[in-house]
């Protein structure tokens, strides 16, 4: 069995169209690895270009305020400025948009104040804690959702849940069927005449 199959090889590698037939069978998965990777690393850094974009309008809208007719907030029309610039690339689904406003720089990520009586550095137990954001409840994040106004301080963070376009090949690399895109940006409004958002010193018990 091991004669036979050794001569088949030999007449394959003897003969010219064998030879070249060996040879693309050997190069075509590479020759497509190639190409298909090309194909989505492009894409990828297509809509992360527009991702950049978008964020860097959609700062340049809050900070001076300027919003077109028609709408009645800077955050909706920012979330529409996302979504169409997204969409020119082929992305119309899986966008999440956040804007959180903070009266500093230095609240950003911070908690909302609270008394730690038991020392579990949690709020509970009836422990009293300022709602910074007038949500009713506590937060790890005192920052409030939106916007904000004149000289408020906004982060904004723009995420994409990028389906890969070539499914069946990133299968064999990925386990995977999505890619995360995201990126965020930090800025304080301009004194544009607006109404500014103020933090809230309303004192509520935690359960």
């Amino acid at each position: 069995m091991r004669q036979k199959l050794g001569k088949f090889l030999k007449k394959i590698v003897q003969n010219d169209v064998g030879s070249f037939t060996l040879e693309y069978a050997l190069l075509a998965p590479v020759f497509l690895m190639l190409t298909f990777g090309s194909m989505e690393i492009g894409r990828i850094l297509m809509v992360y270009a527009a991702l950049e974009g978008a964020v860097t309008e959609s700062t340049r809208i809050s900070i001076t305020g300027n919003i077109p007719d028609g709408y009645a907030t800077v955050d909706a029309y920012i979330e529409d400025y996302v979504k169409d610039s997204l969409n020119t690339v082929g992305v119309d689904a899986g966008v999440t948009i956040s804007m959180k406003v903070y009266d500093s720089f230095s609240d950003i990520g911070e908690q909302e104040p609270f008394t730690d009586e038991n020392g579990d550095l949690a709020c509970n137990n009836g422990e009293f804690y300022t709602d910074v954001n007038s949500n009713a409840t506590w937060d790890a994040d005192m920052g409030a959702n939106g916007a904000g106004g004149e000289e408020n301080i906004m982060v904004m963070e723009i995420s994409v849940d990028l389906p890969y376009m070539m499914h069946g090949f990133i299968d064999a690399f990925s386990d995977s069927e999505t890619i995360e895109l995201s990126t965020s940006t930090a800025v304080r409004n301009e004194p544009y005449g607006g109404v500014a958002w103020e933090p809230s010193s309303t004192v509520l018990a935690c359960p």
